[in-house]
């Protein structure tokens, strides 16, 4: 697993959790790699929808979770 540690200023954070908020996993299909798998044989929209959630789970923990 990999730990990136990303600093952003509170603006930022705020407006990529609602980035994060909007995307769906429509568009993760749509600028997903149609034949890219990841480990374990998984769809890259599929990992890509996972990191997603990842992502927004960091961001609220933070304290930036879109309203």
């Amino acid at each position: 697993m990999a730990d990136i540690a990303l600093r952003l200023p509170d603006d930022e954070a705020m407006a990529l959790a609602q980035l994060v908020k909007r995307i769906s996993y429509d568009d993760c299909t749509r600028l997903s790699g149609r034949f890219n798998r990841y480990a374990g044989n998984r769809l890259e929209c599929d990992v890509m929808w996972a990191a997603i959630h990842i992502l927004a789970g960091a961001l609220a923990e933070g304290g930036f979770a879109p309203r």
